[in-house]
């Protein structure tokens, strides 16, 4: 089993203390650049994981010049390095545009509850 692996009332914890320290966080200028979650493809990810060589995926925090923040997403390989293929003159696969919560929520409360 996975070290990343966790339960559903760990998850929910987590997510929970984000959401009720948002306010907190969030500077009134950032308020409507921080986002609830990011959903992306599985082919997208799929995509990531099938780099040859690649062992895990990183993601990083990014800023769109809307100021959105966004997650940007790479392949690892065994020696924890990014997987840039252009550098050997290949198609780089890293990940962005995921779907926004706001506005583009799953139902249910909040998402997740």
């Amino acid at each position: 089993m996975s070290q990343h692996f966790i339960s559903l009332q760990t998850a929910k914890d987590l997510i929970s203390r984000y959401r009720e320290s948002f306010n907190d966080i969030a500077t009134p200028e950032f308020k409507e650049s921080l986002k609830y979650s990011e959903t992306f493809d599985a082919s997208a990810i799929r995509a990531i994981l099938d780099q040859p060589g690649c062992v895990s995926f990183r993601a990083y925090y990014g800023m769109k010049e809307d100021e959105g923040i966004c997650l940007v997403f790479f392949g690892v390989d065994a020696n924890d390095n990014n997987i840039i293929n252009s550098t050997k003159g290949g198609e780089d696969v890293i990940v962005e545009y995921g779907k926004d919560c706001p506005p583009f929520c799953p139902a249910g409360v909040e998402g997740l509850f």
